[in-house]
């Protein structure tokens, strides 16, 4: 299967010269995680915002009220084309530690995610090898707790290179939180000061958990059916790990 045949044709746009706080609240109300840049002139590449360089800006204690899109958007951004297989866009994606390509025919015309690709392959006939969610989650996650600022739990998430961080549970017993960071996208997007917010109060409310010995088929399944990109994996001894979207999709491309 090609690109153009999953990628996002209707995608969100953006001015160099505006607010990332604004940028971040469209990103919001259309739920996706990047938006093309115009480039400054013509016959340049266009470049991309991602919630990524959201969390970069919130964990570096700047405010996205107060910082242009220019400041922190990738110009001339990798791209792809229409006519890319799956797989190549993927491999770039896991290559680069993408989770979004600009497709270009010239000009822009679509975005393809990891979740785009994702998505696709779980609803073709599953060709990949068997994998199991312990051969690709991440065990060095990071744990944070709730009392702890939004803007602290970015600067640990950009820090470790993470897209997420298990919050502790509030009560003995009591299942472990999740913020993530389309978490701190929303943050910024409603004008709040990431400094003073607590983590507690922003907690992921699409998450689940799984066992280690769950299939990536299993994660992939889940994630689709749940529109999230993190799974927080358990066993008897409690979070095992964390796996990403982008770990699922890596661990089917090994």
């Amino acid at each position: 299967m090609r690109v153009a045949e999953v990628m996002t044709r209707d995608f969100l746009t953006a001015r160099a010269e505006e607010e990332l706080a604004e940028v971040a609240r469209r990103m919001v109300e259309r739920w996706v995680g990047s938006a093309i840049v115009e480039p400054d002139s013509p016959g340049s590449a266009a470049g991309i915002l991602t919630e990524r360089d959201v969390v970069y800006v919130v964990g570096a204690g700047a405010d996205p009220r107060r910082t242009r899109a220019a400041d922190h958007f990738t110009p001339e951004a990798t791209s792809a084309g229409p006519d890319w297989s799956l797989e190549r866009a993927a491999e770039e994606m896991n290559r680069g530690g993408f989770r979004h390509l600009v497709v270009a025919d010239g000009d822009p015309v679509g975005v393809i995610s990891v979740l785009d690709i994702m998505r696709t392959w779980t609803g073709e006939r599953w060709r990949h090898r068997a994998v199991q969610i312990r051969e690709a989650m991440r065990r060095d996650f990071l744990e944070v707790e709730g009392t702890e600022t939004v803007g602290e739990a970015a600067r640990q998430m950009v820090e470790r290179g993470l897209g997420a961080a298990v919050v502790t549970a509030a009560k003995p017993k009591s299942p472990p939180g999740l913020v993530t960071d389309r978490d701190v996208l929303r943050v910024a997007a409603a004008g709040h000061d990431p400094g003073t917010e607590q983590v507690a109060d922003h907690l992921s409310q699409r998450m689940t958990f799984s066992a280690p010995d769950w299939s990536l088929r299993q994660a992939a399944e889940a994630m689709t059916k749940g529109g999230f990109q993190h799974i927080v994996v358990v066993d008897q001894g409690g979070t095992a790990g964390v796996i990403s979207i982008s770990d699922v999709v890596g661990g089917l491309l090994a």
